[in-house]
């Protein structure tokens, strides 16, 4: 596996430790309010609070206001799970964009439209003063020529297209109607769209009305979703002719180490250009 999807694993594996840990800790502090409702008591001080630290659960230990209480936090819990695996997504794809940059960099240059974007001025050479610099910031532009997709469906698909790799259409799709709750969340009060129904033609996602049901099991199968499309990318990148990339890199370095450095190729280009 590559080091991109290295990191991503251990992200995801940390995400869904804090979500299981706080599933279960709702859990078992509701059963416990439940337990002594109608104490006379109010949640803070039945789960334990010390006086003055949790004023916020200073509210009766009832039926209803155990119930609403516990709703909630269940419901923000998921929502919060599925933005940052969003952000973890978003996170893997700059990463293994970079990642395939340094490997291979012709492979990717067609992917920047913009001719101000694929210019790298001398001024800007010398203040990198690096090769790995200057690929890092010619990666970072590529990315950033991605996400002007503005889309996640096609910000996928123009990276696949650009690099060429075969991915399971059933596994993009499944992954990517999850990606698409994260827009729902933040933009639309977690209510389903049009858009939305016409990608869930299997009815996979379960709704109330209009309402996303923000369960532990939508959480839980958005991670596996996004998590196996990554690896599907990942294993075909890997594989994408890796000794050839590898060798293409050293050559890269052993070229810029002949020139010797960034202050001999700026002498160089200045000599060409007078």
């Amino acid at each position: 596996m590559t080091k991109s999807f290295q990191i991503f694993d251990g992200k995801i594996r940390s995400l869904k430790q804090h979500l299981q840990l706080i599933d279960l800790s709702l859990t078992l502090a509701c059963k416990c309010c439940n337990k002594e409702k109608d104490n006379g008591k109010n949640i803070a001080t039945t789960l334990h609070a010390v006086s003055g630290t949790h004023l916020q659960l200073n509210i009766p230990n009832k039926t209803t206001d155990i119930k609403r209480t516990f709703a909630y936090s269940r419901r923000k819990l998921n929502e919060q799970a599925i933005i940052e695996l969003y952000r973890l997504f978003s996170d893997y794809i700059s990463n293994i964009v970079s990642e395939l940059f340094k490997n291979n960099p012709y492979q990717l240059f067609g992917a920047i439209t913009d001719k101000n974007e694929r210019a790298l001025f001398y001024h800007e050479i010398i203040q990198l003063s690096s090769y790995d610099a200057i690929i890092e910031e010619i990666s970072k532009r590529i990315y950033r020529s991605f996400e002007k997709q503005r889309s996640t469906p096609k910000l996928l698909e123009k990276i696949i297209s650009t690099t060429k790799v075969s991915i399971s259409n059933e596994i993009k799709q499944d992954a990517l109607l999850y990606l698409e709750i994260r827009y729902l969340i933040i933009h639309n009060n977690s209510n389903v769209d049009e858009k939305f129904k016409r990608m869930d033609k299997d009815n996979k996602i379960h709704i109330t009305g209009k309402k996303l049901n923000m369960t532990y099991d939508l959480a839980n199968a958005s991670m596996n979703a996004v998590f196996k499309l990554c690896k599907s990318i990942d294993t075909r990148f890997y594989t994408l002719d890796n000794g050839t990339k590898k060798n293409k890199w050293r050559r890269n370095r052993l070229n810029w180490n002949r020139w010797g450095g960034v202050h001999h190729l700026i002498k160089s280009l200045l000599k060409q250009n007078k």
